[in-house]
């Protein structure tokens, strides 16, 4: 008995981690935008539509994250950064943006 409640205390643990961190993969429209220092409408609705596009499934979150994390690095322009790298990751995978 004492092994089937520490396994079942373990799957509990193990999920309640997996799901942390599935809801920490979600990406943030607001915190993209303040963190690429987006400065026009078309800056935001752009980070809006890549957004949208991850949510219906359409550009994979892998491809976002990943250009997002290594474009909030670069010094200045991070948002030119991250479009015009998206749009070519995407491009090789034949996504249109």
């Amino acid at each position: 008995m004492n092994r089937t409640l520490l396994s079942l205390v373990l799957a509990a643990g193990l999920f309640v981690a997996w799901a942390g961190v599935a809801r920490a993969s979600v990406l943030d429209a607001d915190q993209m935008k303040a963190a690429l220092h987006t400065a026009t409408p078309q800056e935001s609705g752009f980070i809006d539509t890549v957004v949208a596009r991850v949510d219906k499934g359409t550009l994979p979150l892998d491809l976002v994250q990943s250009t997002f994390l290594w474009a909030k690095k670069k010094p200045s322009r991070k948002f030119f950064y991250f479009r015009q790298a998206l749009i070519s990751r995407a491009a090789d995978r034949g996504i249109n943006l």
